[in-house]
């Protein structure tokens, strides 16, 4: 597989270590599953959220508060429960299985956040 299939299949953290080098970026979800932050965190956020309330993307940026303007990642977080995570950086508040999964991140030397 090269690296562009992988990052448009499900998160293995075997194929992931053998295809990639301080890479990571990734959503987990409120079940603690990984998914590859493609296109982007944001986008995969956004289209997260709008599945969960059933909501167009038009929608979501109304619903939006003002004060999370320029704070959307963090707000996109909240609406669909999900982590955003880079190498060395977390957004979004871990439930007991997201932090589960932060934990296996760091075990298998993928993820060197606090």
């Amino acid at each position: 597989m090269n690296t562009q299939e992988i990052l448009r299949g499900p998160f293995n953290i075997d194929r992931h270590k053998k295809a990639f080098t301080d890479y990571l970026e990734v959503i987990i979800d409120e079940e603690g599953i990984i998914m590859y932050a493609t296109p982007s965190h944001q986008e995969k956020l956004i289209a997260i959220s709008c599945k969960k309330l059933n909501i167009t993307r038009e929608d979501l940026y109304d619903e939006c508060p003002k004060e999370y303007y320029f704070d959307l990642m963090n707000w996109l977080c909240k609406v669909s429960g999900c982590i955003a995570l880079w190498n060395e950086r977390r957004e979004g508040h871990p439930n007991q299985k997201q932090q589960e999964t932060i934990n296996t991140l760091i075990k298998e030397g993928l993820y060197f956040g606090k």
